[in-house]
């Protein structure tokens, strides 16, 4: 049985999933420009391409991609069955989805001095995951 946290954080996991697609084309160049809203301060485009949007040389985008893909698959498994192993990886995932994203909002307000539309509700995304996850993980609706 799926509790409604669960579902809830399948939804913000493929939705933040949704939005990591876009970012990680634009740092492969598979896509030349962003879609960005017209607003001052905002410039997805210089952000997402930024060095501090490369950790170890790797485009952020890629492995924001991994994670939601890897959360929404442990999702699935835990409806399939329960095993520590699941709720142990699945707490490390939003955790560390939590983390990176402080972090980047850091890097945003502090390095570029620009936002990102789609790096803003990813942040947002995973810092309401974790409640969520702490639901799910404690049994609770």
């Amino acid at each position: 049985m799926t509790t409604r946290s669960e579902q809830a954080l399948g939804a913000l996991a493929g939705l933040a999933l949704a939005d990591s697609i876009p970012v990680a084309l634009r740092q492969m160049n598979v896509i030349k420009r962003l879609p960005d809203v017209g607003w001052r301060g905002f410039d997805a485009n210089r952000v997402t391409t930024s060095p501090e949007a490369y950790p170890w040389g790797v485009p952020d985008g890629i492995p924001a991609t991994a994670l939601y893909l890897t959360e929404l698959g442990l999702l699935a498994l835990r409806r399939r069955r329960k095993a520590k192993w699941i709720d142990v990886a699945l707490g490390a995932c939003v955790a560390g989805g939590a983390v990176a994203a402080g972090y980047y909002a850091v890097q945003m307000a502090f390095v570029e001095k620009r936002a990102c539309i789609y790096c803003l509700s990813a942040i947002a995304i995973n810092f309401a995951m974790v409640p969520l996850a702490w639901r799910a993980l404690r049994g609770r609706r």
